[in-house]
């Protein structure tokens, strides 16, 4: 664990990216971890799966970070799949701040098939410039 409260590994295979978030997500470092998490996105990328299983807390601003990191990769034509098991605080917390409309799964290999279900069949791209 970091002096940041959160970990964060990043995997790519192919155009699939997995971040998984180990420890706290607060107002402390919620920003930090999107941007770590949003840097390591390619345009050759199509979609990122958030393992969120080994969360132990995340607040209000956590939540947020999750929120701009969807709207940030549907603006570059990519998907956000969260994985957050059903029990736990972090479910509750997911489902109370009405997440629950983001393609949420209870583990990890459910996330990373739907993704990969999801898969398109060609490269996303930036938005057009105006």
């Amino acid at each position: 664990m970091t002096a940041d409260l959160a970990d964060v590994a990043l995997e790519r295979t192919g155009g699939l990216i997995v971040a998984t978030v180990v420890g706290e997500i607060d107002m402390s470092n919620a920003v930090r971890v999107r941007e770590r998490i949003a840097g390591f996105v390619t345009p050759e990328d199509w979609a990122v799966v958030l393992d969120l299983s080994e969360l132990t807390f995340i607040d209000s601003t956590g939540l947020y970070a999750v929120s701009v990191l969807a709207e940030l990769l549907a603006e570059r034509r990519q998907r956000l799949f969260l994985c957050v098991p059903p029990s736990g605080s972090i479910a509750r917390t997911v489902e109370l701040v009405g997440l629950h409309s983001m393609s949420i799964h209870a583990d990890r290999d459910l996330a990373v098939a739907a993704a990969k279900a999801d898969q398109p069949t060609s490269l996303p791209y930036p938005p057009e410039q105006a």
